[in-house]
C-alpha cells in the first residue's frame, strides 16, 4: 500500500512540473552581414586590411536651414599598424529635428553618384583618401594626376538595415595620388575595397 501512495505521489509531483509555463524566446533578429577588407599596392607595396571597420560621421546641423553631413570609414588591421580611410562628402539636407537626412535622401546620395571624384578639400565634394604607412606617416590624395592614375568607381552599393542602424554597402576600386608634405608623392595602384558608411 505505501508503494502505491509513493506512485501516486510521485506522478503527482510529474502532473505539476509538466504544468510549468515555458519561456518563449524568439528567434534572432537578422543582422547584417558587413564586408571588411582593404587591398591596395602603394609604389609596388602591397598592403592588406581586413580585421575592423569603424564607421563615423562629421555633420553641421543648422536649424531652419541646410544641413550637411560627410561619412568616413576606417580599416585596419590588427597585426599591421596603420590603416586605411575613406571618407564620403557631402549630402546636403534640410533636417526635421532628427539631424540625420531621411533614409531615401541618403540612399539617393550614394546611388546617383557611383563614380564621385577626388575631393581637394573638405568644402569639395568627392572621395578623401587618407591612408596611414607601417611607420605611422599619413598620406592624403591629392586631386593633381600629373604622376599617378587617378580613377574612382563603386562597382556596387546595397544599402541594408538591422537593430543597428542603416548601412551602405560598397564594393570600390581606386587609384590615386597620395601625399606627404615631408615625405612627398606615393601612388596608390590596384585598390580595392570593401566597407561600408553608416547612417548616424
Amino acid at each position: 500500500m505505501k508503494k502505491l501512495y509513493y506512485i501516486a505521489a510521485f506522478a503527482g509531483v510529474l502532473s505539476v512540473s509538466s504544468c510549468t509555463d515555458h519561456e518563449v524566446i524568439p528567434p534572432p533578429l537578422p543582422m547584417v552581414d558587413l564586408n571588411c577588407d582593404c587591398d591596395i599596392t602603394v609604389d609596388g607595396v602591397a598592403y592588406t586590411y581586413m580585421d575592423s571597420c569603424y564607421y563615423y560621421s562629421e555633420k553641421s546641423i543648422v536649424s531652419g536651414g541646410i544641413s550637411n553631413a560627410r561619412y568616413r570609414t576606417v580599416i585596419k588591421e590588427e597585426d599591421l599598424p596603420g590603416g586605411f580611410e575613406m571618407e564620403i562628402r557631402s549630402i546636403n539636407w534640410a533636417d526635421d529635428g532628427s539631424n540625420n537626412p531621411t533614409l531615401a535622401e541618403w540612399k539617393s546620395f550614394f546611388l546617383d553618384n557611383p563614380t564621385p571624384g577626388y575631393s581637394a578639400n573638405i568644402g569639395h565634394n568627392g572621395i578623401a583618401i587618407r591612408w596611414t604607412d607601417p611607420e605611422g606617416n599619413i598620406w592624403i590624395n591629392d586631386t593633381n594626376t600629373d604622376v599617378c592614375l587617378r580613377e574612382f568607381v563603386f562597382n556596387s552599393l546595397i544599402q541594408e538595415s538591422d537593430t543597428t542602424g542603416d548601412y551602405m554597402q560598397f564594393d570600390a576600386t581606386l587609384k590615386c595620388k597620395l601625399v606627404n608634405p615631408d615625405l612627398g608623392t606615393k601612388c596608390i595602384e590596384n585598390g580595392h575595397v570593401r566597407s561600408a558608411f553608416l547612417l548616424k
